[in-house]
């Protein structure tokens, strides 16, 4: 993971020609008619490609839209006439209705479920105009971003835009689907990142002094010095030893991240305190570059010493999991980093400390693998063989749309899993304990429009596993009007290291050496909550006995 920076970069398709989809008219710029993934059909006006200007569209539900549209949503002034005959006219605001000033009707929608279905489902998505192979072309996705600029073998190479369904929008320099190069994020609260990228990660501007790299001043071996890191990324004042920081530094990021205290072996650790470039301070104590919180640990020394192993507890708990990760998608943004938590967590459960449970107890599914067929048959096969008194955990890291996770062979309409499948799933199986891990770490994450919904919205998308499964506790990243964050220093998502730390044991609060649901979300949230300056707050759903366990010391 990089940073605390939101990446939704795509993997670029073999993008479809848009007349496949344009059955009449002129679907470019000027009267046609277009026929979505879903079987819906709009009839009316296009600008550059889109869906924009006044038109009517019937959905597959009996419900037709006729008004003003903007960039692909309905947009304006407008009427929906619902499957049930009723109607509403009004404005609207990105397929939402909205009142006078803008705000979205959130009781109006929860009356309305095949709204909802229209809303995430039926946005025109693929190669709207140009060549988005070889040439200069625009691509939409159905989540609401876009990409408008150079192809070359199907993917981002060169100069071009990508708009975030968030409405953020980065200009600049792209690079195999990812900004790479100079460009600039402009964010929706107006804050910008302008300067050098890297692989869809912000690196800032190099710290190359006088074109030299490595040390530049002083005892960079056992000594003070001064330390350039390879291409600038990074600049080091401070102590080293045997060639590494170790002692008191300060550490200068390319992106403006700093990091100044306690150094072992090249890694923070001790007492220290984390600037971040958008003012946040993470003060307090690390462990070989990791956040462990506030307060001082009982083992805490100048020359740092890891804690005794714990002692075995024999728990007859047997855990049967399910890790899925998904990142480079075809008809969805591409998530830069969700298949390398869903790995990291794979490796906690494979290991000592997560039970090291054998190959028949643990399924990872990632990128090409995670079909809806194999997730379906993997959670059912696993599941199963699970006793009255076991644990199982499906864990799932990518995107989602409309109460569903999306699978790698989603379409754009077809193959999501819909929550009621895999509240199923859980139902079915005869495990005293459940736990389901959604990790909505990447913008767009498993929430299908994060702004402008609140916990309203979280409920109905969630509802059918938090509410429908017996003793199943489910726990999500962040709330639905959040976005989930990434951290340079830890190098992944910040929900899943601390889920993965909690599990450890670090989140054994009464230290019985059993780590309980209770206990595993409250270090989540508060670790989270800390590290991101309280912009962050994970959730948890669910009829659940607090005290289930979810992880043993052993």
């Amino acid at each position: 993971m990089k940073r605390l920076l939101i990446i939704l970069l795509l993997s670029a398709l073999a993008a479809a020609d848009a007349s496949a989809q344009c059955v009449a008219g002129n679907c470019q710029n000027g009267q046609g008619t277009y026929v979505y993934p879903s079987g819906a059909k709009y009839i009316g006006n296009f600008r550059n490609g889109e869906i924009h200007g006044v038109g009517v569209c019937y959905y597959t539900d009996g419900s037709k839209y006729s008004g003003e549209w903007k960039s692909r949503y309905p947009d304006g002034k407008g009427t929906k006439t619902y499957s049930d005959g009723t109607k509403r006219t009004g404005m609207w605001k990105k397929g939402k209705p909205v009142d006078d000033q803008g705000n979205i009707l959130e009781e109006y929608i929860a009356g309305k479920k095949e709204e909802q279905q229209d809303d995430g489902t039926n946005i025109q998505s693929g190669c709207l105009s140009g060549d988005c192979k070889n040439g200069t072309g625009v691509f939409a996705y159905p989540d609401g971003s876009k990409y408008e600029g150079e192809f070359q073998n199907g993917k981002f190479e060169g100069n071009g835009t990508f708009y975030f369904a968030n409405n953020d929008k980065y200009v600049g320099q792209f690079k195999e689907n990812y900004p790479h190069g100079a460009g600039a994020r402009y964010h929706a609260d107006g804050s910008v990142e302008n300067g050098e990228w890297r692989e869809g990660e912000f690196v800032g501007s190099s710290l190359i002094e006088s074109g030299k790299i490595g040390c530049i001043q002083g005892d960079c071996t056992d000594g003070k010095g001064t330390y350039i890191f390879k291409e600038g990324s990074a600049k080091y004042v401070g102590d080293f030893k045997n060639g590494q920081p170790h002692g008191f530094g300060i550490c200068t990021y390319a992106n403006g991240d700093r990091y100044r205290g306690e150094w072992a072996d090249g890694a923070f650790m001790g007492k220290g305190t984390l600037y971040l470039r958008d003012g946040t301070e993470v003060t307090g104590y690390w462990r070989e570059g990791e956040f462990i919180g506030k307060d001082q640990p009982i083992d805490y020394q100048p020359v740092f010493t890891q804690p005794a192993p714990a002692l075995p507890v024999d728990v007859d708990i047997k855990v049967w999991a399910v890790v899925i990760g998904v990142a480079s998608y075809d008809h969805m943004p591409v998530l830069r980093y969700t298949d390398d938590d869903a790995y990291r967590f794979y490796a906690f459960l494979k290991s000592l400390e997560g039970g090291a449970l054998p190959d028949d107890q643990v399924r990872i599914l990632i990128d090409e693998e995670a079909t809806r067929d194999n997730i379906l048959g993997n959670v059912n096969e696993i599941f199963n063989k699970a006793g009255a008194n076991d644990l199982v955990i499906f864990y799932f890291s990518g995107h989602g749309l409309n109460g569903s996770f999306l699978p790698i062979d989603f379409d754009g309409y077809n193959n999501k899993i819909n929550h009621e499948e895999i509240a199923g799933l859980f139902n079915k199986c005869k495990a005293k304990y459940k736990l389901c891990l959604a990790d909505a770490c990447h913008s767009g994450s498993l929430f299908a429009m994060r702004s402008g919904e609140g916990e309203p919205a979280l409920t109905q998308y969630y509802q059918s596993l938090s509410k429908s499964v017996a003793g199943t506790a489910l726990i999500m990243s962040s709330k639905a009007e959040e976005t989930s964050l990434e951290s340079a220093g830890l190098r992944q998502g910040v929900f899943s290291h601390f889920l993965i730390r909690g599990l450890k044991g670090e989140a054994d609060k009464n230290k019985d050496k059993i780590v309980s649901v209770q206990e595993l979300y409250d270090f989540i949230y508060d670790n989270v909550r800390t590290y991101t300056g309280n912009r962050q707050s994970p959730v948890i759903k669910g009829t659940y006995d607090p005290a289930m366990p979810v992880a043993v010391q052993r």
